[in-house]
């Protein structure tokens, strides 16, 4: 009988065999303004810590990897899915290899890397104690470890307090069907039971989000001591940023506004944001 980890395993497997040659296109990390930010990101990471050597865990087809061989010289990525790997793109002068394994059991040389990424990744997870601990003992001593773009539990947790037989504005009506309606329209796409989906996505769908407080331990636990969370993607930004009738550069303009008001605004404001990441120093 297979454990719960390698059941969430097997899911994610499953899921993203089939999700593989579409992925690109339909996941929003993909769209132009996500890869900037990620790359500010990075860029700014580079410009005060060496990241010559990257580890990318969940690299899926290569997303974090596409960004990071621009400013390194070998990149390991590790995903259990072998099909998603098989569309990374591996051209550049970045050395670059690649691993069919889970994050939380894969064999890593200690103390190499000087950065470990894991974009839209941990809540994927059963438990991501085992791999945030690989993480760790991967990275060089004064590493960085960046994640981003998992669920944010206190953003999940106010949407579904709503009642989702009611109609609401467009604006929240978007959120609820993502959180009430998404098994189903992976069902229909791609022909995944709405049950092996839930599970591939196990911190999401059955524990609801990653919590600030929970990660701050597990990663003060594991050995990191300094640790920044990021909170990305407000309630109504996508309405916003698409909105034809302002003026791109105007509407891309007022989402930062926004955005940077909100942060301000943190604690009271996080249930307000979809996402929650962090950037933790070893």
């Amino acid at each position: 009988m297979k454990t719960k980890i390698e059941e969430a395993i097997s899911a994610n497997i499953a899921v993203h065999s089939v999700m593989a040659n579409d992925y690109n296109t339909i996941e929003p990390h993909f769209r132009p303004e996500n890869i900037r930010r990620v790359e500010n990101i990075i860029k700014n990471l580079a410009s005060t810590h060496p990241i010559e050597k990257a580890l990318d865990l969940g690299c899926g087809t290569g997303f974090m990897i596409n960004i990071l061989k621009k400013h390194t010289k070998e990149i390991t990525g590790v995903d259990v899915t072998q099909a998603m790997m098989d569309k990374v793109d591996k051209s550049g002068s970045s050395k670059i290899e690649l691993i069919n394994c889970d994050t939380g059991t894969v064999d890593l040389p200690n103390e190499y890397f000087d950065i470990v990424t894991a974009y839209t990744f941990l809540d994927h997870l059963y438990d991501m104690k085992p791999t945030i601990q690989n993480a760790y003992k991967a990275l060089k001593f004064g590493g960085i470890f960046y994640a981003d773009l998992s669920p944010n539990f206190y953003f999940w947790r106010a949407i579904k307090k709503l009642n989702k037989d009611i109609s609401y504005e467009s604006v929240i009506q978007r959120e609820v069907n993502a959180v009430w309606k998404k098994d189903e329209e992976i069902e229909q796409q791609f022909g995944v039971k709405k049950e092996i989906f839930v599970m591939a996505e196990h911190q999401k769908h059955i524990k609801g989000g990653l919590i600030e407080e929970d990660l701050q331990k597990l990663l003060t636990d594991t050995g990191f001591i300094k640790i920044d969370f990021i909170y990305h993607w407000f309630i109504g930004q996508a309405q916003l940023i698409n909105d034809t009738s302002i003026d791109k550069e105007k509407r891309f303009e007022q989402a930062q506004v926004m955005h940077d008001y909100l942060i301000k605004s943190l604690p009271l404001s996080r249930s307000l944001f979809k996402y929650i990441g962090f950037i933790a120093t070893k």
